[in-house]
């Protein structure tokens, strides 16, 4: 009988499916680290979450600390009556 080149194979795709696990493995480290070295998430939070600190506190879309003079009770709203009218 003759050797068929297709049980020669079964090895084969098992050693090519490991190699790319592998591989993908390593980019996905090596992104993770990219990643983290660079702060990305912590940026994505942090940079909006200021202006939403802002509108929280004093209804202005302005990062918080030039929010808080903006807030509607540091504004004078007094009224004042002349008594000679």
């Amino acid at each position: 009988m003759k050797k068929s080149f297709v049980a020669n194979r079964k090895g084969q795709l098992v050693i090519e499916a490991v190699l790319l696990m592998v591989v993908m493995v390593g980019i996905f480290v090596a992104s993770m680290n990219a990643l983290r070295g660079s702060n990305f998430l912590a940026n994505l939070i942090t940079g909006p979450w200021d202006r939403v600190a802002g509108m929280m506190e004093s209804g202005v879309w302005s990062p918080a600390k030039d929010a808080r003079q903006k807030h509607p009770n540091q504004r004078n709203r007094g009224i004042s009556i002349d008594p000679n009218r």
